[in-house]
């Protein structure tokens, strides 16, 4: 007898740009274009492993951006064209059940050897600082950043363990 069980993990971007003075220049929300499926098969098979003792993994923490266009696919592995990594801050914030929703959030700027303007197109959470597992990848429009101009981008990551129904 097999029973169809409705769980899973809902995954959410957003970025907010902001100038040299701290004012927003453009904010995202993932919530708002959910088009796609950006779960990847590896990074699903990753989180399996960090549930069970006898099988393990590596936690997720780093955030890299890029400027693929690709709609992203559950057989990715990378961004299509990463422009940076770095680590990010993680923590559990609650969605609805107490501490459901794992959170990373990382600020990219100047200081981080960015130079010149990007169109980030992209946004992909890993366990390693390079190569590693790639947890989800989303794809959006174009958002500039002009980093030459003191802009800050603060991308915000989460993962929702979603209850059946």
């Amino acid at each position: 007898m097999s029973q169809k069980v409705n769980v899973g993990i809902a995954d959410r971007v957003i970025l907010v740009c902001r100038r040299k003075d701290g004012s927003v220049k453009w904010k995202y929300d993932s919530k708002d274009d959910p088009k796609s499926k950006s779960m990847t098969a590896a990074g699903f098979a990753e989180v399996a492993g960090l549930i069970v003792a006898d099988v393990g993994g590596t936690p997720f923490d780093y955030i890299a951006i890029g400027t693929g266009t690709t709609a992203p696919s559950p057989s990715d592995t990378a961004l299509e064209a990463e422009v940076i990594r770095k680590a990010a801050a993680g923590s559990r914030t609650t969605t609805v059940y107490t501490n459901d929703t794992a959170k990373w959030v990382a600020t990219f700027s100047s200081a981080d050897g960015l130079t010149g303007t990007h169109d980030i197109t992209e946004l992909g959470v890993f366990n390693a600082a390079s190569g590693g597992t790639m947890l989800f990848r989303k794809v959006f429009t174009a958002k500039t950043v002009n980093w030459d101009d003191g802009d800050t981008l603060e991308a915000t990551a989460t993962c929702q363990m979603v209850q059946g129904t």
